[in-house]
C-alpha cells in the first residue's frame, strides 16, 4: 500500500475535518496529516490495532487448527506488504477486513472462525 514512514505535520498546520465519536457527528476537529505523503491521520474512536494483536490471533488459530510455520510466515509477509499497521491510512474495520481476507486465503478456515477471535 503506502511505503511512507509518516511524519506528522505537527499541531501548527492541521486540517480541520468533520469528526465522529461513537457514530455521532461532533463538528470539526483538527486532524494531523503526513507532511511526506499528505495522508490524513485517522482519529476515530476505534483505534487501529498493532500487528502483534493479529499475530496473537494467528497463534490462537494455531491452537484450534493445524497451521504450518510457512503459513504463519506467509500471513506475516502479506500483512507487512499491505501495511496493516499503518495507523494513518487504516482504521480498525479496514484492518480487520484485510486480515480476514489474508487469513482465509492462506489458511483453510472460515471467515466466521477468524471473526470470532477479532
Amino acid at each position: 500500500m503506502n511505503g511512507c514512514e509518516h511524519k506528522s505535520c505537527g499541531s501548527k498546520e492541521p486540517v480541520w475535518l468533520p469528526s465522529c465519536f461513537e457514530g455521532r457527528e461532533r463538528g470539526l476537529k483538527a486532524h494531523p496529516y503526513c507532511s511526506e505523503c499528505g495522508l490524513v491521520k485517522n482519529l476515530s474512536s476505534i483505534r487501529p490495532r498493532n500487528i502483534g494483536f493479529y499475530m496473537n490471533v494467528i497463534a490462537e488459530l494455531g491452537k484450534r487448527h493445524k497451521i504450518a510455520q510457512v503459513q504463519t510466515r506467509l500471513i506475516a509477509q502479506e500483512m507487512e506488504r499491505l501495511a496493516l499497521d499503518d495507523k494513518y491510512g487504516l482504521d480498525r474495520q479496514q484492518q480487520d477486513k484485510l486480515f480476514l481476507g489474508i487469513v482465509t486465503r492462506i489458511l483453510n478456515v472460515s471467515a466466521r472462525t477468524v471473526s470470532e477471535l477479532l
